[in-house]
């Protein structure tokens, strides 16, 4: 059983939620060249969370959240489940228990978790001002930050991609 657990109370999510959401609609704003492209399955490789645990370590601190934002938080996992689709990774949590978690059954459907059941998630630092959307739909991810930390992403990460053809980031 992993340490990490779901976010079961609206007055810590909502916040996580809301900077998520704000992160979508600015990204959407970015032109293209701006932006870094992965294969959003890239989320449950070992190298992609290192490089989340890289970023966070770059600006001295150790937490994450991942959120999913589609389908719906509200009206469809808490409704369901009577918890929220995000999560912490703090410090003392491991790899394994990332990768563990993102298959953990949130009651009842294990077809309902976060590397089955997540068509747009975010991983978000804490502190930081980064941000990682993916869009199962399209098989893209897109990443953001500053300037320091998109130098670093790209010098770290091998696997940039170009995005599709007409890709977008939808609401």
């Amino acid at each position: 059983m992993s340490n990490i657990d779901f976010i079961h109370d609206r007055e810590t999510f909502t916040p996580l939620w809301e900077r998520a959401s704000a992160g979508v609609r600015m990204l959407r704003e970015k032109p293209s060249t701006d932006l870094l492209y992965f294969d959003s399955i890239d989320l449950q490789t070992q190298k992609f969370f290192e490089l989340i645990r890289h970023l966070v370590a770059l600006k001295c601190a150790s937490d994450f959240a991942t959120l999913v934002l589609k389908p719906d938080p509200f009206s469809y996992f808490n409704f369901h489940f009577g918890k929220y689709p995000g999560f912490i990774h703090r410090a003392n949590n491991t790899d394994d228990e990332f990768f563990q978690f993102l298959l953990e059954d949130p009651g009842g459907s294990l077809a309902d978790s976060f590397g089955t059941n997540s068509e747009h998630y975010v991983v978000l630092p804490l502190p930081g001002d980064w941000i990682i959307f993916g869009d199962r739909s399209w098989g893209t991810g897109v990443f953001y930050g500053p300037a320091d930390i998109m130098e670093c992403a790209r010098s770290f990460y091998p696997f940039f991609i170009e995005p599709p053809e007409r890709f977008r980031i939808e609401p």
